[in-house]
């Protein structure tokens, strides 16, 4: 019994050994797992990607350059110049009313160009830098624009009217540019009018008001009527009622007001008309009598205000179940961009370098990017190149939705440069650069800090390729993916978002794209209403439309000597009696004819699909070792035809879309082919484009401007719902070599890949893979910054939360 007691004993002791050596394995295992984690996330860590050799210094300078925009510090002191010019009398942002003098907007005003590049090319001095500035003279009799040129920085001592031949100044009051100080006494004063005088109409048709509405509002999208349309230099605007809420533009009700804004004295803003459901009223008061009257009854509207939640159709929030490759507990993240030997690409300032390119990138606070001094192996390919203008056309069943002509620098483009976020509109790993300019309603200058991104992308497409498979045809292959540097830029203008990139590729090619996302103006849909749009929602249609822009390029092949030429392909009947042995048998091929373009207007190209050409620029002078003329080539993709005929309603403000290409001798007073003053002025354009090529200047040997446009026609349909997406909708020119190089540049890139035989005669030794220097894989991770908590820490960079220096948006 002692020794079965003892057994007992003995092995209720190991059990309990056991249970502790168990506990002491499991407390090892978890440390030694945590010790692993721990030891992981430090090796990760050692592995982050390599800075690299590039500097990225995307300060203001101290000393600018002749293509830096204006800084800060420049900004500052030309408000407290020209805010002490007493005979301009001019208002502060906060006290600022449209029959006051007031500074509207600031820009950057470029030297002549032949100055610019006599300093750049070491030949001369540094030219003055000078400001732009368009001043509202609201208490003048009569009220006036002027423009004044201001200078020199950064310690301006004179300012002078802007004096050009090929545009006007000072500017009629009525063709002024839309600004947040004339929106918010409009606002501010017809909405209060509206409501007071059929705001029980607004609420038993619709369920709101324009005021006092707490969280069932409406608001409005508003549509200018040029002074072509009422021939007369008169003001007036469509109001478009929408409900206020995400997003309005796709929220329309049925009625709209045409409002007289002309003068100076917003107590004088009057309705004059009003559309509702269909039916035209002379007036408010109009209104209101028929929509009470029981003798003659009228068509009510009857609409219930929307149910905002995520589910809106209107809305921007994820919604539906997820795709099939990552269930909703589990989602995987989509590919990165990855640096893994750090930046290749280099910023001082404003001058971006990158793989044989060089240039300088500026945001014009009225026409939006620009780029200058455009080098590619140390020789200019371009002086300038930037946007000109956007305009996109509506049509509609009604007065108010054909009215719907937008000129959008009237809404000075460069300021709806707004924020970037990264990860969706650019890669992680971008650089952002800022914007800053002056304001009507800030009174200091305004600060956009990630208005512009610069990334080094792979397209995922071949820049270059060939395999020969076979060993009779040499048995090797050889690539080059296309790995580009693009400099981005996104402008939201209102409702609809632009993305405008510049690409600079390592073949010597500069491609400039534009993208059109973002969301579509609707109305409300009748039967009568099917040539203009879809019924895409339960009460809406989207309205066709047709999107136009418009870019400069100063091309400089080697020099400013330069010649436009066509490159002609046709068909030719040629004998065939050699191959076929028949006599008098023709063969037909295509052939070039070399056309050589002697003046303006023999350049002005209109696409015919019958006669394809090439469109070359080159200097004379400068041929290859084969003498041919060593050129570059635009090539246009993204044209569409303009339909509306010349001089016909607004046709006369986007005379630059009648024709595809045009190429001018190049003068500095042809700054822009439009203005801001477009969205008013089409009776009598500020600047009318085709006087540009009036004069017929000799365009051979010279300074030559190529003027591009490009366009697309959209008509919505239910995928553009909530909001376009962007394939289909890309238009692009570019720039190409053409008998320039010996040969193509990329051919000194280390990003190629060769694969070869190590022995031509005994492939059985299987093959070489030379990646010139580059390793293989990626082993690293990506030095990215924390963005949503740069967010949470400064939520302006993303969304506005001031009503200071908002302009129209």
């Amino acid at each position: 019994v002692k020794s079965a007691a003892q057994w007992r004993c003995v092995a209720g002791v190991l059990v309990l050994l056991s249970l502790g050596l168990l506990v002491a394995v499991i407390v090892r295992a978890v440390k030694k797992n945590e010790n692993t984690q721990t030891d992981t996330d430090s090796v990760i860590a050692k592995l982050k990607c390599k800075g690299g050799d590039s500097v990225i210094n995307t300060s203001e300078p101290e000393n600018p350059g002749v293509f830096d925009d204006l800084t800060h510090k420049e900004l500052k002191s030309i408000q407290e110049y020209i805010y002490g010019v007493s005979e301009l009398k001019l208002a502060r942002p906060k006290e600022a009313k449209i029959n006051s003098s007031y500074l509207f907007v600031s820009d950057y005003f470029p030297p002549k160009k032949s100055e610019a590049l006599r300093y750049l090319d070491g030949n001369g001095n540094k030219p003055a830098r000078e400001a732009r500035l368009i001043i509202f003279r609201g208490d003048k009799t009569p009220p006036i624009v002027e423009e004044y040129i201001v200078g020199p920085l950064p310690k301006p001592t004179y300012h002078k009217l802007l004096k050009s031949t090929a545009r006007k100044n000072p500017v009629p009051y009525a063709h002024r540019p839309q600004g947040g100080v004339e929106l918010g006494e409009l606002f501010g004063h017809l909405y209060s009018v509206i409501d007071r005088e059929v705001g029980y109409l607004l609420k038993e048709s619709y369920g709101a008001t324009f005021t006092h509405c707490r969280n069932k509002c409406l608001t409005s999208f508003l549509s200018s009527v040029s002074s072509a349309i009422l021939n007369k230099d008169v003001r007036k605007m469509w109001i478009l009622a929408k409900y206020d809420i995400e997003y309005y533009s796709i929220q329309p009700v049925d009625i709209a007001f045409l409002a007289n804004i002309d003068g100076s004295d917003s107590s004088r803003f009057h309705i004059e008309t009003v559309v509702y459901a269909d039916q035209v009223y002379s007036s408010l008061q109009a209104l209101a009598a028929a929509y009470n009257s029981t003798s003659n009854p009228i068509n009510k509207s009857k609409v219930e205000f929307p149910k905002y939640d995520e589910n809106l159709f209107s809305a921007m929030f994820r919604r539906g179940p997820p795709s099939s490759s990552s269930s909703s507990n589990n989602p995987q993240r989509p590919a990165k961009s990855v640096e893994p030997d750090g930046k290749r690409y280099s910023i001082k300032h404003s001058e971006i370098t990158f793989q044989g390119w060089k240039f300088n990138f500026r945001m014009s606070t009225l026409t939006g990017p620009q780029i200058y001094d455009v080098r590619f192996g140390g020789e200019r390919i371009a002086y300038e190149i930037g946007l000109q203008e956007i305009a996109v056309f509506y049509s509609g069943q009604s007065a108010a939705e054909r009215a719907a002509d937008y000129i959008d620098s009237g809404l000075l483009v460069g300021t709806h440069a707004d924020a970037l976020v990264p990860g969706a509109d650019c890669p992680e790993s971008s650089t952002f650069l800022p914007t800053t300019f002056l304001s009507d309603t800030a009174s200091d200058p305004v600060r956009k800090s990630k208005s512009v991104c610069v990334f080094e992308m792979d397209t995922g497409i071949p820049l270059r390729r060939h395999l020969s498979y076979s060993y009779a045809e040499g048995g090797f292959y050889s690539g080059l993916s296309d790995i580009v540097l693009t400099v981005r830029t996104i402008l939201t203008l209102v409702n609809y978002d632009y993305v405008l990139d510049f690409v600079f590729h390592q073949s010597g090619a500069l491609e400039i794209r534009t993208i059109s996302t973002g969301y579509i103006i609707s109305s409300v849909y009748t039967d009568n209403k099917g040539p203009y749009g879809f019924k895409i929602h339960d009460n809406m249609i989207g309205n066709i439309h047709y999107h136009m822009f418009h870019w400069k390029a100063d091309v400089d092949v080697l020099g400013t000597s330069n010649r436009y030429e066509t490159l002609d392909i046709s068909a030719e009947d040629v004998n065939n009696t050699l191959s076929s042995g028949l006599p008098h048998e023709l063969y037909t091929q295509i052939r070039f004819n070399r056309s050589l373009k002697h003046n303006e207007q023999e350049a002005l190209y209109k696409f015919d699909f019958n006669r394809p050409k090439y469109h070359v620029f080159h200097n004379n002078d400068k041929k290859t070792k084969h003498g041919v003329p060593r050129s570059y080539r635009i090539h246009l993709a993204g044209m569409a035809k303009q339909l509306i005929p010349e001089n016909n309603g607004n046709e006369m403000a986007l005379s630059w879309a009648r024709h595809q290409l045009v190429v001018t001798k190049h003068k500095d007073d042809e700054l822009s082919s439009s203005s801001c003053y477009a969205l008013f002025d089409n009776r009598q354009p500020t600047v009318h484009f085709s006087n540009f090529t009036d004069d017929n200047d000799n365009i051979v040997d010279e300074d030559l401007v190529a003027w591009i446009a490009m366009g697309v026609h959209h008509i919505p349909h239910t995928e553009d719902l909530p909001i376009t997406p962007t394939p289909g909708s890309h238009l692009a020119f570019f720039l190409l070599p053409y008998n320039y190089f010996d040969e193509c540049p990329s051919m000194r890139s280390r990003d190629a890949i060769r694969v070869g035989l190590k022995n031509r005669e005994k492939p059985e030794e299987g093959v070489v893979v030379n990646r010139y220097g580059n390793s293989r894989g990626v082993e690293c991770e990506a030095n990215l910054p924390n963005y949503d908590q740069e967010v949470k820490e400064d939520p302006t960079a993303v969304l506005q939360n001031s009503r200071e220096g908002s302009g129209y948006s």
